[in-house]
Protein backbone atom coordinates (compact mmCIF):
# COMPACT_ATOMS: atom_id res chain seq x y z
CA UNK A 1 0.00 0.00 0.00
CA UNK A 2 1.20 3.50 -0.85
CA UNK A 3 -0.07 6.63 0.87
CA UNK A 4 0.53 9.97 -0.83
CA UNK A 5 -0.09 13.48 0.52
CA UNK A 6 -1.62 14.94 -2.65
CA UNK A 7 -1.95 18.47 -1.27
CA UNK A 8 1.79 18.58 -0.51
CA UNK A 9 2.47 17.88 -4.19
CA UNK A 10 0.37 20.77 -5.59
CA UNK A 11 2.42 23.13 -7.75
CA UNK A 12 1.71 25.82 -10.31
CA UNK A 13 3.67 27.40 -13.17
CA UNK A 14 2.99 30.42 -15.33
CA UNK A 15 4.27 28.43 -18.34
CA UNK A 16 1.30 26.03 -18.34
CA UNK A 17 -0.77 23.44 -16.50
CA UNK A 18 1.10 21.14 -14.15
CA UNK A 19 0.39 17.39 -14.26
CA UNK A 20 1.60 15.75 -11.06
CA UNK A 21 1.69 11.96 -10.86
CA UNK A 22 0.24 10.55 -7.63
CA UNK A 23 -0.39 6.82 -8.16
CA UNK A 24 -0.59 4.10 -10.78
CA UNK A 25 -1.40 0.43 -11.01
CA UNK A 26 -2.59 -1.99 -13.70
CA UNK A 27 -6.13 -0.55 -13.65
CA UNK A 28 -5.76 3.23 -13.27
CA UNK A 29 -3.53 6.29 -13.04
CA UNK A 30 -4.19 9.20 -10.66
CA UNK A 31 -2.75 12.68 -11.22
CA UNK A 32 -3.26 16.22 -10.01
CA UNK A 33 -3.90 18.87 -12.64
CA UNK A 34 -3.00 22.35 -11.38
CA UNK A 35 -3.72 25.47 -13.45
CA UNK A 36 -3.28 29.18 -13.05
CA UNK A 37 -6.07 31.51 -14.23
CA UNK A 38 -6.51 31.39 -18.01
CA UNK A 39 -4.71 28.07 -18.53
CA UNK A 40 -6.21 25.01 -20.20
CA UNK A 41 -5.21 21.40 -20.79
CA UNK A 42 -4.22 19.89 -24.10
CA UNK A 43 -6.99 18.07 -25.95
CA UNK A 44 -7.45 14.61 -24.49
CA UNK A 45 -9.57 11.54 -25.13
CA UNK A 46 -10.19 8.27 -23.40
CA UNK A 47 -12.08 7.32 -20.28
CA UNK A 48 -11.27 9.50 -17.29
CA UNK A 49 -12.83 11.40 -14.43
CA UNK A 50 -12.05 14.90 -13.15
CA UNK A 51 -12.81 15.91 -9.56
CA UNK A 52 -12.49 19.64 -8.93
CA UNK A 53 -10.83 20.09 -5.54
CA UNK A 54 -10.46 23.88 -5.63
CA UNK A 55 -11.37 26.59 -8.10
CA UNK A 56 -13.74 26.46 -11.03
CA UNK A 57 -13.23 24.61 -14.31
CA UNK A 58 -14.91 24.59 -17.70
CA UNK A 59 -15.08 21.26 -19.54
CA UNK A 60 -15.50 21.38 -23.31
CA UNK A 61 -16.34 18.13 -25.06
CA UNK A 62 -16.37 17.58 -28.82
CA UNK A 63 -19.21 15.45 -30.08
CA UNK A 64 -21.02 14.87 -33.34
CA UNK A 65 -23.40 17.73 -32.47
CA UNK A 66 -20.48 20.13 -31.94
CA UNK A 67 -18.73 21.40 -28.83
CA UNK A 68 -20.51 21.32 -25.48
CA UNK A 69 -19.27 23.41 -22.52
CA UNK A 70 -20.09 22.55 -18.91
CA UNK A 71 -19.05 24.47 -15.78
CA UNK A 72 -17.38 22.40 -13.07
CA UNK A 73 -17.23 24.20 -9.73
CA UNK A 74 -15.35 22.80 -6.73
CA UNK A 75 -16.83 19.53 -5.52
CA UNK A 76 -18.11 18.42 -8.95
CA UNK A 77 -17.03 15.26 -10.78
CA UNK A 78 -17.06 14.83 -14.55
CA UNK A 79 -16.98 11.23 -15.79
CA UNK A 80 -15.95 10.96 -19.45
CA UNK A 81 -16.25 7.94 -21.69
CA UNK A 82 -13.73 6.62 -24.21
CA UNK A 83 -15.23 8.51 -27.15
CA UNK A 84 -15.39 11.98 -25.59
CA UNK A 85 -12.53 14.23 -26.74
CA UNK A 86 -12.27 17.12 -24.30
CA UNK A 87 -10.37 20.11 -22.96
CA UNK A 88 -10.41 21.29 -19.34
CA UNK A 89 -9.84 25.00 -18.65
CA UNK A 90 -9.52 27.13 -15.54
CA UNK A 91 -12.74 29.16 -15.65
CA UNK A 92 -12.00 31.33 -12.63
CA UNK A 93 -9.64 34.12 -11.66
CA UNK A 94 -7.89 31.99 -9.03
CA UNK A 95 -6.04 28.70 -9.18
CA UNK A 96 -7.61 25.37 -10.17
CA UNK A 97 -6.75 21.99 -8.63
CA UNK A 98 -8.28 18.81 -10.08
CA UNK A 99 -7.81 15.15 -9.32
CA UNK A 100 -7.66 13.15 -12.56
CA UNK A 101 -8.34 9.41 -12.68
CA UNK A 102 -7.59 7.64 -15.97
CA UNK A 103 -7.85 4.06 -17.09
CA UNK A 104 -4.30 2.67 -17.27
CA UNK A 105 -3.03 2.00 -20.71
Amino acid sequence: MDIVNAIAKVRFASTGPQHIHLARNDAYRIDLLCMEAGQKSRAAAGPCAYYVIAGSARLTTSGSAGPDEQPLPAGQIADLGPDEPHVLANAGEGRLICLVVQVAG
